[in-house]
């Protein structure tokens, strides 16, 4: 048994220092990258040389080269990204499958050090962490809920959208105005 007692930081560095499947990592090739810098250069060239350059036959050509330059790029980027995508159940479910076989040793050496510590401490933890996250899901919908536990995200939404066309000043209701539209 270990002398000290485990940490609820103990055990998130154990368990970020654990490897990720190459699957996780970055899938962008380098075609893709180069296709989405080029895009977004001749993106943002288009909009600064439109708003610099004088309206002229010149510099529509110029604008439109760019817009063409940027949608190739685009393209290129989305026929580069999805060349790799098989998206059939079978392929899913290997890659699924080599994932698991990957993480399932890392997985029981977690669980093999955390056998180290006492149960009562295992158990107070579990408990403590099953608590805090009943809690945060209990206090969800008060930000992001829907009709039955109307949310603060929802509400200000509607309350946006209804008030976005308001000026200031705002317009006044008076007998003027209701009389003169007769």
């Amino acid at each position: 048994m270990e002398s000290h007692t485990l940490t609820f930081i103990e055990l998130d560095e154990q368990i970020e220092a654990m490897p990720l499947h190459p699957s996780y990592g970055d899938s962008t090739s380098r075609g893709e990258r180069w296709s989405n810098g080029v895009a977004i250069v001749s993106g943002l060239l288009g909009l600064i040389l439109g708003k610099v350059l004088p309206a002229s036959d010149i510099t529509l050509a110029l604008l439109i080269t760019l817009l063409v330059i940027e949608l190739v790029a685009l393209l290129v980027a989305a026929k580069t990204g999805l060349g790799g995508l098989n998206l059939r159940p079978s392929s899913e479910r290997r890659e699924l499958a080599t994932v698991l076989d990957f993480d399932l040793p890392h997985d029981q050496a977690l669980i093999a050090w955390l056998k180290h510590f006492p149960r009562e401490r295992l158990e107070v933890m579990s408990a403590f962490a099953t608590y805090r996250l009943d809690r945060f899901r209990g206090k969800l919908p008060l930000l992001t809920g829907g009709i039955e536990k109307f949310g603060v995200l929802p509400l200000a939404a509607a309350l946006f959208i209804q008030f976005r066309t308001l000026q200031w000043p705002l317009p006044t209701a008076g007998w003027k105005c209701c009389c003169s539209a007769r």
